[in-house]
This record gives structure tokens, sequence and C-alpha cells, in this order.
């Protein structure tokens, strides 16, 4: 599976997403990106995500970006000629000289989120078979403490919570008590890789008595931040159609355990005896699912798997409240 680079990503999403404030005091302030959405000339989707933060003043817009060499910064300059539409240029932010072409870019603001659109023109004089970035998409979230500081607009410290460079979520996470990450790299893992897919990487774990170095832990839990949906909000009235799709997609061997305004709750039996429980739910606007797995088909370890993931659920909901 194809991504974009982390960098690459994150450099895409700050460009395209960029001052919007002139003429708008609706886009003032700190926001945090969710999710982007790269279409292909094949019509392919690339989900991607950085831990980027951008601020918006009245006349520009710095963005900034957590990597493994620290926090990058960019620099643009932006005009609104007209409601819903920027014309931005990324600037050197040295010599505050233009370092790049002017796009012209289409923005909403949706309460407290940002939905970004742009276009590309496809290259003429491109590869026949080559897969041209033909449509962004993202959407960030406004940070409420200190949003309109920019001082304290920055993207948030390694959580150690996972490792790799598949894309991070915006959401936030502290690890229960009884609880440790399982540290794998989902791109290098046969087995994590395909339950991950193109889905945000929040982290895996494992209760706190397992040996974290095991390959193959009898009981593992996966926190994802679901893309499948795109960069769009989540509300409760949206909820609604991701249950109808969440029970749709369900296979004869999985049995649909509740159906709630706020969740949905499944469990399946593997193959090799086995069993897992999982829940998916809403939290800030995006759908998160947390899944255990347990190499027993027992109807006390389907009580633990349970307890587990509803754990998870609260510790999520909990961190994301603000």
């Amino acid at each position: 599976m194809k991504r974009l680079t982390g960098r690459m990503s994150a450099t895409l999403l700050l460009i395209c997403s960029s001052a919007v404030a002139a003429g708008d005091p609706s886009i003032l302030g700190c926001w945090r990106g969710q999710q982007i959405q790269t279409t292909l000339s094949d019509g392919g989707l690339r989900q991607q995500n950085g831990n980027c933060v951008g601020y918006y003043d009245e006349s520009s817009y710095r963005s900034y970006c957590m990597n493994d060499s620290g926090i990058t910064e960019s620099l643009s300059k932006y005009e609104v000629p007209s409601s819903g539409v920027l014309k931005l240029t990324p600037l050197d932010p040295l010599t505050k000289a233009p370092k790049g072409p002017t796009a012209e870019i289409s923005y909403r603001v949706d309460d407290k989120w940002l939905l970004i659109d742009r276009q590309f023109e496809r290259q003429t004089t491109a590869a026949p078979n080559s897969k041209q970035v033909v449509r962004f998409q993202s959407v960030s979230i406004r940070l409420p403490t200190g949003s309109m500081d920019e001082s304290k607009c920055r993207p948030t410290s390694k959580s150690g919570l996972r490792i790799g460079r598949t894309p991070t979520s915006s959401l936030d996470m502290k690890v229960p008590n009884g609880w440790q990450p399982w540290l794998v790299d989902p791109a290098a893992d046969e087995k994590l890789g395909p339950a991950v897919n193109a889905n945000l990487f929040v982290g895996a774990f494992v209760p706190d008595t397992t040996d974290a170095k095991s390959n193959s832990p009898v009981n593992l839990l996966l926190v994802l931040d679901d893309t499948r949906y795109g960069p769009t909000v989540t509300r409760a009235s949206e909820f609604i159609k991701v249950k109808k799709r969440f029970a749709s997609e369900l296979s004869s061997d999985i049995k649909l355990i509740c159906d709630l305004p706020d969740k949905s709750c499944a469990l399946l039996k593997t193959p090799d005896g086995g069993q897992v429980y999982m829940e998916i739910f809403n939290v800030k606007g995006r759908v998160a699912t947390v899944s255990a797995t347990s190499t027993s088909a027992s109807s006390s370890a389907s009580e633990a798997l349970r307890k587990a993931v509803q754990l998870f659920v609260e510790e999520l909901r909990a961190s994301n409240e603000n």
C-alpha cells in the first residue's frame, strides 16, 4: 500500500489549509489537522495525516509539524477574493519572499472544523501510467485552549504509544492502568499491517504482564482512527449512517452485540478458535475503532475483551473532551 511520506503529506496539509483569515474572522486561531485525503488520476485514494497545527492571524499563517527531526515551521500569505475561496502564496520564512506559485483553494468553516478542497490540473507531460494527485481534501479541528495565542499553537509531543511512520491520528490518549504499548510498526508487521490498513494508527496495546517483545501476544488491543468516511465531520446525525454501514459490512461469522446512539459493538469468532470484540464510536468528529483479540473462545474471555475495550473507549473519550 503506497502512501505519501509523512513530511510530504504534512506539507500539503499546511499549504492547502493556510491562512484564510482575511475577511473571515471565523478562521482566526489555532487548528489541528485530522485527516488528509488525496485523489489520484486513476481514481485511487490515499489517506494521510501528520502531527501538525496551523495558526491564522489577520494576514498570514504559520504551520508547525512534529517529525523525527523536531518541529518544522512554514509561512504563507493569502488573500480571499470571494467567499469560500482563498489565494495562497508560500513564503520563505527568513526573507518573506514568495517561494512557490499562488494556489487557489476552496475552504469552509463548519462550526469548529475547517474543511479544505483543492483541485489540481493534470500534467499533460506526465507519463501515461503515472498516478497524479488531482484533488486534495482535508479536515482540521479548532484547538480551544489558547487558540488565540500563537505561542501555544504547537503540535503535540511524541506520545510513545506507537512507532513507525504510518499516518498519525489527531486523537489523544493515555494508556489505562494494567496495559502497555505494543511497539510494532504496522508497515513492517504482516499481521498488524492489514488490520490497520489505511486507517490512522493510534496504537496497539497488550496487558502489562505481557513480554513487550512478544511477536504474537495472547491478548492484543488495537485503537484506530477510521478514515473510510473521508475528511468530513461526523456528528450524531452522520454517525447513524456510520452505524448502518458498519452493520452492513458484518459477515455471517460476526455478531452485532449492541446498537446504541453513540456506538456499535460486534463479536467475531476467528478461524483459529479465538475471538475479537470491537466497538466503533464517535469522538471529536472522528469515527474511532477499538478492538481486542483473544486466542480463547470462552465466555469468560469474551467478557474480559468487552471490559478491556470499554476501558479504552472511556479513556479515549476522556482524553479528547476539550
